[in-house]
This record gives C-alpha cells, structure tokens and sequence, in this order.
C-alpha cells in the first residue's frame, strides 16, 4: 500500500517552520555581521586620529598616503548598521579592507 503524502497544511506548517528558523539564523548572522563591521570601523577611526595627528611633513609620505586610503577609499560608515540593505557593498567594503595597504609606522612603511 503506498503511503499517503502529508496534507497541504502540514506541509504548509513545515514549511513556516523552516521559514522561521532560516530567518532568525540570517538574523544572527547579521546581528554578528554587524559587530563584526563596527569594530572594523571603529579601528578605521583610530587610523583616522593618527592620520590627523600627523606632523605636517609626514602628511604626504607614504605613511600619510596609506593612512588616507584606508581612511578615504574604504566605505565601511555607510555599510556598518544595516548591512542586509546592500550587500555588495558590504561585499566591496570587506574585500578593500581585507586588501588594504595598513601603515606599520614608525618608518617601517
């Protein structure tokens, strides 16, 4: 004898469950994404005061040019409390900041 299929409200509650559950695991994952880029920034803001501290006569060496481009060129401000809004944004921000030329200071750069 074959076996009956679940009924269409059966599926349809299976169905709103694993809905549900996907959702507030992207959710999570978001909430922690989120963290993730407000530390990201937070640091940017400290490259930011360095860049700004700098004597005069280091602004346009290779130190002040790095600390601008990870200052200037990387958008992460615009990414960091909604990431889910634009994702290739937050893609682009994490691949320009996973590839930045970070400054090492002290005439190391």
């Amino acid at each position: 004898m074959a076996k009956k299929a679940p009924s269409r409200t059966k599926r349809w509650a299976d169905a709103c469950e694993k809905a549900r559950s996907k959702f507030e695991t992207v959710q999570s994952a978001a909430d922690e994404l989120v963290e993730a880029l407000n530390d990201l920034y937070d640091i940017q803001q400290e490259f930011s005061d360095w860049r700004d501290n700098l004597p005069e006569n280091l602004e346009q060496s290779a130190l002040g040019e790095k600390l601008s481009a990870v200052v200037d060129e990387i958008d992460i401000e615009s990414v960091k409390d909604e990431p889910l809004d634009n994702w290739g944004d937050v893609e682009r921000a994490i691949d320009e900041a996973e590839g930045a030329d970070l400054p090492l200071g002290f005439g190391r750069d």
